[in-house]
């Protein structure tokens, strides 16, 4: 899995995710983690929209494994 470098690729790739997905992981690059969290924020964001909630990340080198699954309906 190649990481995303950018805000807008790693968006897309959510946005083209099937909503019935229970879980994925999600590459990211160390160059989008910024000093406030910005970046990763508007991507987490994407994610919560569209029904998923991030739930672990494994640092890598130069990159981090963030992990999503399906939040629970009420």
């Amino acid at each position: 899995m190649h990481p995303f470098s950018s805000v807008e690729g790693a968006i897309a790739a959510i946005d083209a995710l099937d909503r019935g997905l229970r879980e994925f992981e999600l590459s990211v690059s160390d160059k989008l983690q910024d000093y406030l969290g910005v970046q990763m924020a508007q991507i987490t964001d994407r994610a919560l929209a569209r029904g998923w909630e991030p739930i672990s990340f494994m640092q890598k080198n130069g990159f981090r494994r963030y992990r999503f699954k399906a939040m629970r309906r009420a």
